[in-house]
């Protein structure tokens, strides 16, 4: 019986898809409607045990600027640093917060940003300040059923990011992923080009507030040009 239900998935999965990519672009339309909307940015509220670890952890990387630069260039869009006693923490100090996801941490707001919507056709496009101006690369073309950002035209993948949507307690939250790799000079990592950027539109598990988050991730030739991670709740007036 299990066999048959994975079956019948693995056929309509197409359609499905289909389905839920056109369901995400209606949502995306029905929440910006309005001229702007408050795009209040928020971070994990981790336990203090955990917070004393991440500060031991940044002020050990803070002291090794130039060391961490150069170490975290080897770093893979979409893998974790290895350990190093650098690090200023213990392996499993380390390991505790790499398994973050699993804990499940609260939802804290430190900002708002106000973020102007724009509308030509059947496009949504926007302008933003501070932190926020990371959605002027984002745009939702609905008459092509595409999502954009930065240039790239970003798949709409088949199932949500599920550790993503655990640890920000998301639910029929919708996805978008493009990962983009150039093996032409090897896999050694001081050579390597790669992209990735996740687009997750869904709505908040606790107060049924709409949430949108960005990771965009760039490396050129083993050198890291951006690794950026922002989630914030989509507020628009009178909510």
């Amino acid at each position: 019986m299990k066999n048959l239900i994975i079956i019948i998935l693995l056929l309509a999965g197409p359609g499905l898809r289909a389905q839920r990519s056109k369901a995400a672009m209606a949502f995306a339309d029905s929440l910006f409607h309005a001229s702007s909307f408050g795009f209040v940015l928020t971070e994990f509220d981790f336990p203090a045990d955990i917070r004393e670890i991440l500060l031991r952890f940044n002020n050990a990387i803070a002291a090794n600027k130039e060391w961490f630069t150069a170490y975290s260039s080897r770093l893979t869009p979409g893998q974790p640093l290895p350990y190093d006693e650098k690090f200023g923490i213990t392996r499993g100090e380390y390991e505790k917060i790499k398994s973050m996801d699993k804990v499940h941490p609260a939802l804290k707001v430190v900002d708002t940003q106000r973020i102007s919507i724009l509308r030509q056709d059947d496009r949504i496009s926007f302008r933003g300040e501070g932190e926020g101006r990371i959605l002027d690369y984002l745009e939702f073309d609905l008459g092509r059923n595409v999502l954009l950002f930065a240039g790239d035209t970003i798949p709409f993948a088949a199932g949500a990011n599920t550790t993503t949507a655990m640890a920000y307690g998301l639910f029929n939250s919708y996805t978008w992923r493009l990962q983009r790799s150039d093996l032409s000079n090897g896999l050694q990592a001081d050579q390597l080009t790669a992209r990735v950027i996740e687009i997750e539109l869904g709505l908040h598990e606790s107060d049924n507030k709409p949430l949108l988050r960005i990771q965009y991730q760039d490396m050129d030739h083993g050198v890291t040009r951006a690794n950026l991670d922002l989630a914030g709740y989509i507020q628009n007036d009178g909510h």
